[in-house]
């Protein structure tokens, strides 16, 4: 039945309008937060050190999605607000082996660089770089390859390496601490996601490890309880660079 000017609407129709607009706006909310989470910006949390003391485990992050383009640098980017990628930048990508899995890194090799790591000094092109974030928990230096374990040489010396085009070199800024590319190889242009802007939430967790149903629960009843507490609060829209 039409509702004629100046006449209320029977409860049955104003009930349907009520619903259909409800409907409407879910969609619509649902189509923005799509949109925005695919190309605009994304959350992700941290579970493992590696790039402490920049980013720590139980930060929450904003990722950019939108201004980060691998390639060259051209007149586009600006007029569009893009930029490319730059050495020391802080990226998040998929992981080469499991592209399912997003990791967090520092942009160390460019593509076309030669890149080697002498006695945990970075080498681009031949010349050591300045890496004031950087930290080291670690005082042992492995030079010697007969002497050291594989793993613990390749952490403190590696290369000389070419590094591919369309493929980054990434490492994490707790040296001693992080499974990166001296380990995995390179990250090619296509798996990166973007860089994060800011620290959203901080809780005190503890790193990653594998849990089953029962924990999964109590671990997040665990932070429900402790929230006002174990919450950094002084990290929250802390910018990461």
């Amino acid at each position: 039945m039409n509702v004629k000017k100046g006449e209320i609407p029977e409860p049955q129709e104003a009930q349907i309008g009520w619903v259909r607009d409800y409907f409407v706006t879910m969609v619509v909310s649902v189509i923005f937060a799509l949109f925005v989470t695919t190309f605009v910006a994304h959350p992700m949390s941290v579970p493992t050190p590696s790039m402490d003391s920049t980013i720590l485990v139980g930060d929450r992050l904003v990722v950019d999605k939108f201004t980060i383009r691998p390639g060259p640098e051209s007149w586009r980017d600006s007029l569009f607000l893009h930029r490319p990628i730059r050495r020391q930048d802080v990226i998040v990508f998929k992981f080469p082996k499991n592209p399912s899995v997003p990791y967090v890194k520092r942009v160390i090799g460019l593509p076309g660089d030669t890149l080697q790591i002498v006695n945990k000094q970075v080498l681009i092109n031949g010349k050591p770089i300045d890496e004031p974030y950087k930290r080291h928990i670690d005082n042992n230096i492995y030079s010697d390859p007969k002497t050291a374990f594989p793993q613990a040489y390749q952490r403190d010396n590696y290369g000389p390496i070419t590094i591919p085009e369309r493929s980054y070199f990434m490492m994490g800024d707790n040296r001693d601490n992080s499974e990166d590319s001296r380990f995995w190889g390179f990250v090619p242009e296509s798996h990166i996601i973007g860089r994060p802007l800011f620290v959203f939430w901080s809780y005190e967790d503890d790193p990653y490890r594998e849990l089953d149903a029962s924990e999964t629960v109590g671990l997040y009843l665990k932070r429900t309880l402790n929230f006002l507490n174990k919450t950094r609060w002084l990290r929250t829209f802390h910018a990461i660079r």
